[in-house]
């Protein structure tokens, strides 16, 4: 009997975050549907793409997502192997049901559905995300680069300038300089950074995540563990320094792996304190 691949999604998930993957026949699947909890995740529910859902992949590459609808009506999107996107309102789980059952059977009628004019994005919300966040060693060259070329070439221009007009700029010496220094010292910020062996995987949703500070120390931890999260405020609100201490007074400090106020969003449930102190743009173990 044919299966399909089939993915539950729940309110409290981010895109791309999915749980019980495995491969189902279509009696198992329609069951699947029928125990999901629409009825318990609709209240207070944004009616988008990502959501309280159960995606179905067929062997094409292929996706159909049951979701909620307003009214008690329930959605149904299929997103085609190659990025367009449709769209059914269904009035009840049992329609919703023989739509899943037509997409089993490749008899599914797209002339039912609405096509979605743009079709940009849509794929992160029915494609597993596995969220593990590394060391960006060439972000970090980039940034150490870009930063040293500007400092040095501001530093020669006034240079040149305060020891007088008469005296030509020897411009391609100073980019060829620049440049150099630029490249060296962007290697040695990605090189020898603290922290550039960090492994850390985590989504909003699941109850554990983990996080070590090289790949051969992973260890699993669960948020219900954690006594509180302390972050410090930058300009424009940027967020840093976040470390989490958990109940028996150990804690961890994930850095450089991805943005603050990302890696905030992955406890929502956890009490945080903001300290005012300003935080280093780098750093922290």
């Amino acid at each position: 009997m044919l299966q399909l691949i089939s993915k539950l999604q729940h309110n409290t998930y981010e895109k791309g975050e999915f749980s019980d993957e495995q491969p189902r026949d279509l009696d198992e699947t329609i069951q699947l549907i029928k125990d999901f909890p629409w009825d318990a995740e609709r209240t207070l529910t944004d009616i988008q793409l990502t959501g309280p859902s159960i995606t179905i992949q067929d062997a094409d590459l292929n996706y159909l997502k049951l979701g909620l609808y307003f009214n008690g009506k329930f959605c149904i999107y299929y997103l085609d192997r190659d990025n367009h996107l449709y769209e059914y309102h269904a009035k009840t789980i049992d329609e919703a049901c023989d739509l899943v059952a037509d997409f089993f059977n490749q008899t599914l009628d797209l002339s039912l559905f609405e096509k979605h004019f743009f079709n940009i994005g849509n794929k992160p919300h029915f494609i597993t995300n596995d969220f593990i966040y590394r060391f960006n060693s060439v972000k970090v060259f980039a940034i150490g680069l870009l930063v040293s070329v500007y400092l040095l070439f501001l530093f020669s221009t006034l240079f040149f300038t305060a020891i007088g007009k008469e005296k030509s700029m020897p411009v391609g010496l100073i980019l060829t300089l620049v440049i150099t220094v630029g490249i060296l010292i962007g290697y040695i910020a990605a090189t020898t950074m603290k922290g550039r062996h960090q492994y850390l995987q985590i989504s909003k949703g699941k109850a554990q995540f983990s996080y070590g500070y090289d790949e051969e120390h992973i260890v699993v931890y669960d948020k219900a563990d954690i006594k509180e999260i302390s972050y410090a405020l930058g300009s424009k609100g940027s967020v840093g320094n976040i470390k989490i201490i958990f109940k028996n007074g150990e804690f961890i400090q994930p850095a450089n792996l991805l943005d603050g106020m990302t890696l905030l969003e992955k406890f929502p449930k956890t009490p945080k304190i903001v300290t005012k102190q300003r935080f280093a743009s780098f750093g922290g173990r």
